[in-house]
Parts: structure tokens; sequence; C-alpha cells
């Protein structure tokens, strides 16, 4: 065995034993196998891993995904028991959390873009979360997209991210825009 498959094996015995003392969840307990599967796909992230009465949730951050898939239990009137953990890929720690700080991680963007980056530099990050989003999969429940060009330029993409409810990808998206705009516009004049 490697050493990533004995540091995954780790982690996923580590999630099974939380599980276990806490006796969640109670239904659709295979979602756990789902989990464990998914650990490899998302390798190297910090993962929000909710146990639900009925399932779990675990959710890439800071990736892209669509806030709603954790904010809903968090927050929603849904009656279910929900413990929330921050599973980090690196380090191996499968961390009990808040509430608070679980929607503060899901609700953080792909990365940081700021003004001062080039024009070349800001277009190679963006592209790459793009890219990254499209090669995992994650944007819509029963299709997602598979390419980049499978949505069109970043216009097309924000109004994608808009029409799908991915508000983090939409502002993340508009800011991409305002800020090429901005950088465009000066090098013109």
């Amino acid at each position: 065995m490697t050493h990533t498959t004995d540091h995954l094996d780790r982690i996923k015995a580590a999630m099974a034993n939380v599980a276990n003392s806490l006796k969640l969840p109670e239904h659709y307990q295979n979602d756990l196998s789902i989990d464990f599967d998914n650990l490899d796909r998302f390798k190297g992230t910090k993962l929000v891993w909710l146990l639900r009465t009925s399932g779990t949730v675990l959710v890439p951050a800071r990736l892209g995904v669509d806030p709603g898939y954790v904010t809903h239990w968090l927050w929603g009137n849904h009656g279910q028991e929900i413990v929330p953990f921050i599973v980090d890929t690196q380090s191996g720690l499968v961390e009990k959390t808040t509430f608070e700080k679980a929607e503060k991680l899901i609700l953080e963007p792909p990365c940081h873009l700021n003004s001062a980056m080039s024009p070349e530099k800001l277009t190679s990050e963006v592209n790459a979360v793009l890219e990254r989003g499209c090669e995992q999969r994650l944007w819509g429940i029963f299709e997602s997209p598979n390419t980049v060009a499978s949505i069109g330029d970043w216009n097309e993409w924000r109004s994608y991210f808009s029409s799908t409810g991915n508000q983090l990808m939409a502002d993340f998206m508009g800011k991409a825009i305002r800020y090429l705009n901005t950088k465009l516009s000066a090098k013109a004049s």
C-alpha cells in the first residue's frame, strides 16, 4: 500500500469511529461508504462533513461547490440531529466543529482574487477553478458541465451559477469579470 492509501484509510477509520460513537446516521448508513469513496477524489482539501439522523453530507471547501448543500442542513428546519466536522485530507484530522465554523469554511471562495493581479494571473486562476470544477463534476445536481467551453465565457458562467443558485460562484465570477474589465480598460487608455 502507498502512503496516500494508508493516510486515507486512517481518515476513513476515524470517520467510521466518529459515526459509530455518535450512532449516526440512523438511516441511509450507506452514505458513509459514498463519503469514504469520495475522500480520494478530494485529497488535498478540507471537507465539511455532516453526520445527520438520515444520512451524511461530505462537501469539499474552497472549490466553489454550492454552499447550500451544507447550509441547508445547518440552518434548515428539518427535524434532524446534525453534527458538523471538518475533515482535513492533508493532515488527516477529523475534527468536530461548530455550525458557524462549518458555514464559514463552506462559504470561502475557491481562491482569493484581488485588484493587484495581472490580467494573465487573474485569467489563469479563474480558468483553473472552472477547469477543476468541470473535471470533478462539482456543479449541478443531475447534470454538471464537463468542460469550461460547455458553458462559455465568464459572463455565461456567472449566469449559469446564478441560475443554479450557487451565489458563491456567481459572486466569484462577477468579481473576476470586474477586475479583468478594469485591468483591460486601464491598458486601453
